[in-house]
């Protein structure tokens, strides 16, 4: 199987090699991967759906480094921003109702990433995670925005939307990276990091099942869902890989390595807008590097 150059690109950078500008384009523009990610969503980003589309293709975009440099890449950021920023944080219908933690936390993550210059608005996302979104049970939040509580069963009921909570701490994370932190933004995150935990990543706390059955699934790049690899990634980030209740979910990815050496990625979501970085059920590159960077570490 022949690597992809976006992903070889990736590897570089992971390793911290010095690239230029310049030289990261010009592998960018070899890779057939980075060909289809950047032919336009063919919805109008004027629709929820259509915008979502962009979203989703934004999300992928800033797996890969210095995709963040291409003028497309930076005119859809401005797009995305434009028509989802309503000055307390992120809603894809542009309306303050209308916010969604998932979404708020994606295109947050989104800006800081892609190394976006206007912090403003990234404080704005990552304010309302540290005003309104919850990381434990039964907290009562003052977001009076109505499709937090109401839409897709209600992201922010007694029991928090897990994704969210997630999504949420992946944003607080990044912006530890790239910014000066505070007081507040660490005691979030490590109130995060601990719900997290105590779900040992991945199960109910009433029984021990999965969450929801594809978060045991490999699938990469994330969606406003999540999985236990992204879920490892994060804890791996704030050096909590360690702690004891992580093994499980380890344990998981190990059991799912093909005999051939590879991980394969379990499914595909959101076909209509989503790019596949592996064909499921196959040998996947993309995938088997991700996971080996957990077990292997």
């Amino acid at each position: 199987m022949n690597e992809d150059s976006a992903l070889s690109l990736k590897k570089a950078y992971d390793r911290g090699e010095s690239l230029t500008m310049e030289k990261a384009q010009e592998i960018l523009k070899q890779s057939e991967l980075m060909g289809m990610l950047l032919k336009t969503p063919e919805r109008s980003p004027n629709t929820f759906v259509g915008l979502r589309a962009y979203l989703w293709r934004l999300l992928e975009l800033s797996e890969i480094p210095f995709t963040n440099t291409l003028e497309k890449v930076q005119k859809w950021i401005e797009l995305l921003v434009d028509k989802s920023y309503i000055g307390e944080g992120f809603a894809l219908e542009g309306k303050k109702d209308n916010l969604l933690a998932c979404h708020n936390a994606l295109i947050t993550t989104i800006l800081i990433k892609m190394e976006n210059d206007d912090k403003e608005k990234i404080d704005a996302g990552i304010n309302w995670i540290l005003e309104y979104q919850s990381v434990e049970r039964g907290k009562e939040r003052k977001w009076s925005g109505s499709d937090l509580y109401t839409r897709f069963g209600g992201c922010m009921k007694s029991t928090p939307c897990y994704y969210g909570i997630i999504k949420s701490m992946i944003a607080l994370t990044e912006y530890k990276r790239r910014f000066e932190t505070s007081k507040n933004l660490d005691d979030t995150l490590k109130q995060g990091l601990k719900y997290i935990l105590n779900h040992k990543l991945y199960k109910r706390l009433s029984m021990d099942k999965p969450i929801e059955d594809s978060i045991i699934l490999n699938f990469y790049p994330y969606t406003y869902k999540s999985n236990i690899m992204e879920i490892l990634s994060l804890l791996k980030a704030n050096d909590l890989m360690e702690d004891d209740r992580c093994s499980d979910a380890l344990e998981i990815l190990k059991e799912k390595q093909r005999p051939d050496g590879y991980w394969q990625a379990d499914t595909s979501y959101m076909k209509s807008a989503w790019i596949d970085f592996d064909m499921p059920k196959k040998p996947g590159l993309w995938i088997s590097y991700i996971i080996s960077e957990l077990v292997d570490n």
